[in-house]
């Protein structure tokens, strides 16, 4: 059921009703950034399974409507643990990716992850550029 002012897709419904809350939730807006999008999954992908193991954690890849296939490398990208001595591979991320509404731009597509935060309760909230070249699990995300 939606109670917020930000429309979201019916998927996107169907996975906050599934996940219900969450810890920890990490945004990226996205627009055509298949060539980059999928290291930046990466990268969150092992900082949360390295730093945050065994709390409830969600990524949401807000799209402006891409016509290239990075929607599809957010969804289907693996995050490899082993190289970070990572052996345990039992908590699952939650991904969502959505379309945002609105005004096109990255005001618009924060909107629509501050919303899913909201209405999965987290504690923390962090987004992240979809073409940051030079992120890894440890540098500028999770190491405070």
């Amino acid at each position: 059921m939606n109670t917020g002012l930000i429309p979201l897709t019916p998927e996107t419904e169907e996975l906050l009703e599934a996940v219900r809350s969450a810890d920890i939730l990490v945004g990226i807006p996205s627009f055509n950034n298949s060539g980059t999008v999928g290291h930046v999954v990466r990268a969150v992908g092992a900082g949360l399974a390295k730093y945050f193991h065994g709390h409830r954690a969600v990524l949401v890849n807000a799209d402006g409507g891409s016509t290239d296939d990075t929607p599809a490398i957010v969804a289907h990208t693996m995050v490899d643990l082993e190289p970070l001595f990572i052996s345990d591979r039992q908590s699952t991320l939650h991904r969502s990716v959505t379309p945002y509404h609105g005004i096109p731009g990255k005001g618009s597509a924060f909107r629509t992850i501050f919303e899913i935060a909201r209405r999965l309760k987290v504690t923390a909230c962090a987004v992240v550029d979809s073409d940051v070249r030079s992120i890894t699990p440890e540098k500028d995300l999770f190491i405070a």
